[in-house]
């Protein structure tokens, strides 16, 4: 593990395991993935690559389509997530929301009714960080603190999951956040940026800035290709230049080709943007291009784009205005 300094502050950051086997170390005897969403299937796939056979690894999830795939991987399907929690030591939860994971819970056959020893539940859905802790404390003090509960919301390309390439913002208390390591680290580099709910915040601000970045690339564009020039020279002078980044270079082959099948979905950002626009009206902050982005995302989605690319948004902006499309120069 290497400390991390900046601004007077010590982060925990851990570089993520190369593909391949997993290094020499304690790995927990058994793994569980609860979900079913868009990183469910990339994140089991890297789990069976990079853990050792001796770990066992199940799962469980409310699509029973995506429940067959995952079990096509090679994960052991659990009758019910109350089967799952008594399989597991580690519980990685890749849904949506915390309203998804409350549904799993409680009941005969919840969550809950299967956890029988010390268990370590990863939560890698959107949620306000306030709901988060709630659920963390109550879930402690219901099973007489068994149950414990990480903050790391997992968010990015598939093809990135599965490669174990991930950047994964980390809320929990120190001991916790070095016991989950080793599973955790197999996902992609992490830090801890603080407490459970901290990591909603940092994830929620992280996915503000690849949301406005993407809206920016896709009206400047549709600007330059208006204005009657070849966009892949644009694009290219752009990556050369400081405006060059990972959206751009994931966005390039994707706006020349108009190939809008998603890495990013347009979808995945709009749960960070709420937590982020709640967290500029909690804090006092004028974010006055959040406010710009989010509406512009939730146009997207009424436009039934959400589960296409982040790069969509260019398909969307072109689409805007076509009277105005005349070459200048």
């Amino acid at each position: 593990m290497v400390a991390a300094q900046g601004a007077g502050h010590s982060f925990d950051k851990v570089i993520s395991v190369p593909t391949g086997i997993a290094r020499d170390r304690d790995y927990p005897r058994s793994v569980g993935v609860l979900g079913h969403g868009f990183l469910a299937e990339p994140v089991m796939q890297r789990l069976l690559q990079v853990l050792p056979t001796t770990t066992h690894i199940s799962t469980y999830g409310p699509n029973p389509d995506q429940l067959t795939q995952l079990e096509r991987l090679g994960g052991k399907r659990a009758a019910s997530p109350a089967d799952l929690a008594a399989r597991s030591e580690f519980v990685i939860v890749v849904l949506d929301s915390i309203e998804e994971l409350e549904a799993q819970l409680s009941g005969p056959s919840g969550m809950l009714a299967g956890v029988h020893s010390p268990t370590i539940v990863v939560f890698g859905g959107i949620s306000s960080p306030d709901d988060l802790r709630n659920l963390s404390s109550d879930l402690a003090e219901r099973k007489a603190g068994l149950l414990r509960v990480i903050d790391a919301p997992l968010t990015g390309a598939q093809a990135t999951a599965a490669l174990g390439e991930l950047a994964i913002a980390v809320g929990a208390n120190p001991g916790l956040y070095r016991e989950a390591l080793p599973v955790l680290e197999l996902l992609g580099s992490c830090v801890r940026v603080g407490g459970i709910g901290c990591a909603q915040v940092a994830n929620a601000c992280e996915q503000y800035v690849v949301a406005a970045t993407a809206m920016a690339l896709s009206e400047a564009a549709v600007i330059a290709e208006r204005a009657g020039l070849d966009l892949a020279r644009v694009l290219h002078s752009w990556e050369l230049s400081p405006a060059g980044s990972q959206v751009l270079s994931a966005a390039r082959n994707k706006l020349l080709n108009r190939d809008f099948q998603p890495d990013l979905p347009v979808g995945a950002a709009l749960a960070p943007l709420e937590v982020a626009a709640q967290q500029a009206w909690r804090t006092g902050t004028s974010a006055r291009l959040l406010a710009n982005v989010r509406e512009l995302f939730l146009l997207l989605d009424r436009a039934g784009l959400s589960s296409q690319d982040l790069a969509a948004t260019y398909q969307y902006l072109a689409a805007q205005h076509p009277e105005r499309h005349e070459a200048q120069g």
